[in-house]
């Protein structure tokens, strides 16, 4: 008797376990789906099983993990870009329509193409664009200098937990010739968390 009642639980354990991996399986879709529907929805993601990229929800192991990565990047670039706008100074315009996405040293108008690859970097290659950000032209509206400054905080505020956001002066822009100091424009150089 005691044999069937050994293989009788082995048996129940056995079907536990699978049980449990299972709802871990069900569990994970369901919240992906969740995820992938809700605003703002990602692009992309990338998933890991048991440490495999890529590998499908299925090849779990008992007690094994199932991570989702949501790169956010578009949203932070999406608020990085309006956040720009609005603490720009305005005269003619000019300079608050001139900040650019760089993607791998090339301009874009979003990241809606871009592979997950590449430095991304918002500039303003204005030839005033570091007066404005030093403080050393006279603005109308005080406040509206050190706009790329200003930009870095706040964005650090609301998206520090999901990105890397550095303000700094670059040099190599597209269409510029020289790597002369003039030459350096400010800009935010934004990277996902690893």
């Amino acid at each position: 008797m005691a044999r069937n009642s050994t293989q009788a639980f082995h048996i129940a354990a056995r079907a536990t376990v699978e049980a449990t991996r299972q709802a871990l399986i069900d569990t994970a879709k369901r919240e992906h789906s969740r995820v992938m529907k809700t605003d703002p929805q990602p692009a992309r993601f990338t998933r890991t099983v048991d440490g495999v990229t890529g590998a499908r929800e299925e090849a779990v192991k008992v007690n094994g993990r199932i991570v989702y990565r949501y790169p956010r990047l578009e949203e932070i670039v999406r608020a990085a870009m309006e956040l720009l706008f609005d603490l720009s100074p305005v005269l003619s315009g000019e300079y608050r329509l001139g900040h650019t996405i760089l993607v791998g040293g090339g301009a874009v108008s979003d990241l809606s193409a871009w592979d997950g690859t590449g430095e991304v970097v918002i500039t303003n290659v204005l030839p005033y664009s570091r007066k404005i950000e030093s403080g050393r032209m006279k603005m109308r509206v005080p406040g509206t200098d050190h706009v790329y400054e200003q930009a870095q905080f706040l964005l650090r505020q609301r998206f520090g937990n999901q990105a890397r956001i550095k303000f700094t002066y670059r040099s190599s822009v597209p269409g510029r010739a020289g790597n002369k100091s003039a030459n350096r424009f400010p800009a935010l150089e934004i990277e996902a968390n690893r």
